[in-house]
């Protein structure tokens, strides 16, 4: 085996390494090792070597490695503080499998079918609280709205109605503990509320567990089916297990999916021409309707927001490293990554690579179009929602539900962005900055109003 480790990339100091400019823009270090040192490179944080594998190939590599070379469970401490050591992806892979199993049946097309009726409604609440005109930030937004959903869609519409409001108040808080760079055990203010929110979630959630099991609710919902299911032997799903699988859907999503849809919405604003496109696709699939009627089959036939989101996924992954730590040597390329080191993946800068894109910093959807001679749908090139076995299991609804969250508002608004669109600084969840406002205005298609807003967007576009 080769001694050569990947070749680390400039700048660093004796003790901190690289953490002070990867804790401001770690993107930033990130396209300067691929700049600088190819699809394999390294750099340092507090004596920790972080190794970074870049493209497709690399990609397919770590996610088939996982659980094999890789391991997930020592990649993420944070996890284990937030959630517990023999949960989900931290637990051995057979108890892994039958956890996942236990959410899996409930992300098929049969079972989503039940969800998009939630999607429209809270996403008509929106419109409701929105008004006929005026300004909104994107994340504070449509962040509560992803919220709305997920609390309704997996606790029912009754938890939702009644905790709704501090749920996701104490969830941002619990969400704090997503502790990249510095050490979990310092006391830092977000830490010591995540876990005192963890504590307060968890009897929430405790409470709602035996309120249902006192009065069932027939025909079963989400969150009753998770209550009743029972382990292949028969055994019954543990309360902790039901509310550490309730609160990683939750997590999960709303960090994905809130960023997501944010971005989603800022690219299609920035692209008028692509935004004439699905708003002509909508008027086929809805008409004039509002998204009131917006069901199933309409949402499966809106293939133009698909490939909107797909684009929006590889301009803007919100998850911009995934992480692993090697559990043996490992040799890659003539270089050896050493046991205990991280290995992380960068959708982030590999969803731009021009090895790999066409005008990777282009907004063009229609690269994903299957019916095209140049689409660009290569395995593992775009993993802004992981891969492998542990890839994330609610990518369909997050699909689904950002595609009805956009319906909604094109369908609704004539939409301007007041702000230049940035992500935030540091090494938290990938999203847009504030302030990023849009201005709205109750759609008037054929009014002089609506054509002058239509207009200021495709000369900003333009410029």
């Amino acid at each position: 085996m080769s001694t050569a480790t990947l070749p680390p990339i400039d700048g660093g100091t004796p003790v901190l390494g690289h953490l002070l400019p990867f804790f401001r823009d770690p993107v930033s270090v990130l396209r300067q090792g691929y700049q600088s040192r190819g699809k394999l490179f390294s750099f340092n944080i507090l004596g920790r070597t972080m190794n970074v594998m870049l493209g497709p190939e690399h990609n397919r590599f770590f996610f088939e490695e996982t659980d094999k070379l890789l391991s997930i469970r020592e990649s993420m401490p944070f996890f284990l503080k937030m959630f517990s050591p023999d949960f989900y992806s931290f637990a051995e892979m057979d108890e892994y499998l039958r956890q996942r199993a236990v959410i899996m049946p409930r992300f098929k097309a049969a079972a989503m079918k039940q969800y998009v009726g939630v999607m429209v409604e809270e996403s008509l609440n929106l419109v409701n609280r929105l008004g006929s005109e005026g300004e909104f930030d994107l994340i504070p937004t449509l962040g509560p709205v992803v919220m709305d959903i997920a609390a309704h869609s997996f606790m029912g519409k009754e938890f939702h109605e009644k905790l709704g409001h501090e749920f996701f108040e104490l969830f941002r808080e619990f969400s704090g503990g997503m502790e990249f760079v510095l050490p979990l055990w310092l006391p830092t203010p977000k830490m010591v509320k995540s876990q005192r929110a963890k504590r307060k979630l968890h009897a929430i959630l405790q409470g709602w567990i035996e309120k249902r099991r006192a009065a069932p609710l027939d025909p079963p919902d989400f969150f009753q089916g998770m209550i009743e299911s029972k382990y292949p032997d028969g055994r019954p799903i543990p309360d902790e297990l039901i509310r550490h699988l309730i609160l990683l859907l939750v997590w999960a999503g709303h960090e994905t999916t809130a960023g997501q849809v944010s971005w989603a919405l800022a690219d299609i604003l920035q692209n008028a021409d692509y935004e004439t496109v699905l708003r002509d696709e909508l008027r086929l699939v809805l008409g004039g309707d509002d998204g009131s009627s917006l069901g199933w089959e309409q949402a499966v036939a809106m293939q133009k927001m698909d490939l909107a989101l797909r684009e929006t996924e590889r301009l803007h992954p919100v998850a911009f490293i995934l992480s692993r730590k090697a559990s043996t040597d490992i040799e890659r390329e003539g270089y050896t990554i050493r046991k205990g080191d991280f290995v992380l993946l960068a959708p982030s800068v590999t969803h731009r690579m021009t090895e790999t894109w066409i005008e990777p910093d282009r907004y063009n959807p229609e690269r994903f179009n299957a019916e095209r001679e140049d689409a660009q749908i290569e395995s593992n090139s775009l993993v802004g929602f992981g891969g492998g076995v542990h890839r994330c299991a609610g990518v369909n609804f997050a699909r689904m539900e950002m595609k009805i969250i956009l319906a909604v508002l094109l369908q609704n608004y004539e939409m301007e962005l007041l702000d230049e669109v940035r992500p935030i600084a540091g090494a938290g969840t990938y999203w847009p900055a504030q302030p990023c406002r849009v201005r709205y205005r109750k759609r008037a298609r054929n009014s002089e109003a609506g054509r002058a807003l239509r207009n200021s967007q495709r000369q900003r576009a333009v410029r």
